[in-house]
């Protein structure tokens, strides 16, 4: 019998994963889809089967599978996340044109980095840098920190009104399968130490090629 909990399998499986997603000073692609599979059930367990968590979970595993369908046309020559913005400026006329083309990965892609960075985020304060606040109100600084300025007004509100309802830090600890919160702190510390700068250099190169759109949903 394993002496490790769910959380730490749970947890080991995304540093793993995370780690498989660089290649050198590159960052491969369909591992971030694979990252993010390993990633959304997460969802569910932090705001249960209601809107926000079925939600961020579809919306997941949706863009995962779009970035996915892009990368297997042409895999050569999109196969780093760098590689995959080059090639796709390169192919259209203008960004209009490139963002109109939801075929070509690029706003999935977005989506999909914009979600990993909110979860990160609201785990990174959980755990690590507000202990003591509310779950409900890390969630909602997770929010206005990553995904309020991307959504409209309805929205935002619904949103809002959702993370209220969010569960006590001692509950979502048991969910996401730990014991104490200590341990869960622990854990999740080393995991966000390779899953934050992966997200932080995907980041950085979508706005090294003036990609992260900020159109309203």
């Amino acid at each position: 019998m394993s002496s490790f909990s769910e959380g730490e399998i749970f947890i080991a499986n995304i540093e793993k994963k995370s780690l498989e997603c660089r290649e050198n000073d590159e960052i491969v692609v369909l591992k971030i889809c694979e990252l993010c599979n390993i990633i959304y059930p997460i969802f569910n367990k932090i705001f249960g089967n209601g809107f926000v968590g079925d939600t961020l979970k579809k919306d997941l595993k949706n863009s995962s599978s779009q970035v996915q369908r892009a990368i297997e046309k042409f895999p050569e020559e999109t196969k780093y996340v760098s590689m995959l913005y080059s090639y796709n400026i390169n192919k259209y006329e203008n960004m209009e044109k490139l963002k109109r083309d939801l075929d070509n990965g690029i706003i999935s892609f977005l989506w999909m980095k914009r979600t990993l960075e909110f979860i990160i985020t609201f785990l990174e304060k959980c755990y690590i840098t507000c202990n003591e606040t509310k779950l409900s109100i890390c969630a909602q600084e997770a929010y206005n920190e990553v995904l309020k300025k991307y959504h409209g007004f309805i929205t935002s509100k619904i949103v809002k009104l959702c993370l209220k309802l969010s569960p006590t830090k001692d509950i979502l600890t048991k969910k996401l399968g730990f014991q104490t919160h200590q341990q869960a702190s622990t854990v999740l510390q080393k995991c966000l130490s390779i899953t934050k700068p992966l997200v932080r250099d995907i980041s950085v190169t979508i706005e090294k090629f003036n990609c992260d759109f900020e159109e309203k949903i």
